[in-house]
């Protein structure tokens, strides 16, 4: 009889899904798809890619360095801590600053800017996402060509910035 050629500890079985361990109100809403952000939901739905996705979420990082969020800081960190905050590259910053402005620029040239800031940035649902507006649009033709529209222009924005960036990669 040969000896085992596995080492170590047994590999634990997989969790059949994540635990929420939010308060009973947090997971009801997350169980009811409230707290899902429209940029999220646009993906979820399969209206846009995940290269568009992540061009989306990509802006907004970009819109958060140069404007600002509310955020967390570490500023607390005493002197004896090893968690230190290092301090910010102004070249990197320029180089950021222009990556934002050449976006904003591309979205404002082909008019597509105004929708994909509400979406990333605002978080602000597209009528497209409307279930109301979706149902009613089988009845009225023109509701449910502004409807297509708007859809079009989301995915023609993200689609500019995701070729942009794909191009500035290689």
């Amino acid at each position: 009889m040969a000896f085992s050629t596995q080492r170590g500890r047994p590999r634990k079985s997989p969790l059949p899904s994540p635990l929420d361990a939010g308060t009973p109100e947090l997971r009801l809403k997350h169980a009811l798809g409230i707290t899902a952000e429209p940029i999220d939901i646009c993906l979820e739905k399969q209206l846009i890619s995940q290269e568009q996705h992540r061009s989306g979420l990509h802006l907004r990082w970009l819109y958060t360095l140069r404007y600002g969020a509310p955020s967390i800081t570490t500023h607390y960190a005493d002197k004896h801590s090893t968690s230190t905050v290092t301090a910010e590259d102004p070249n990197w910053r320029a180089m950021r600053e222009r990556e934002y402005t050449e976006a904003v620029g591309l979205l404002t040239r082909e008019g597509r800017y105004e929708c994909v800031m509400r979406l990333c940035i605002f978080n602000e649902p597209p009528v497209f996402l409307s279930q109301s507006l979706r149902s009613r649009a089988w009845q009225q033709a023109p509701l449910a060509h502004q409807l297509a529209q708007s859809h079009h222009h989301v995915r023609q924005g993200l689609e500019i910035l995701t070729r942009h960036w794909q191009r500035a990669r290689h």
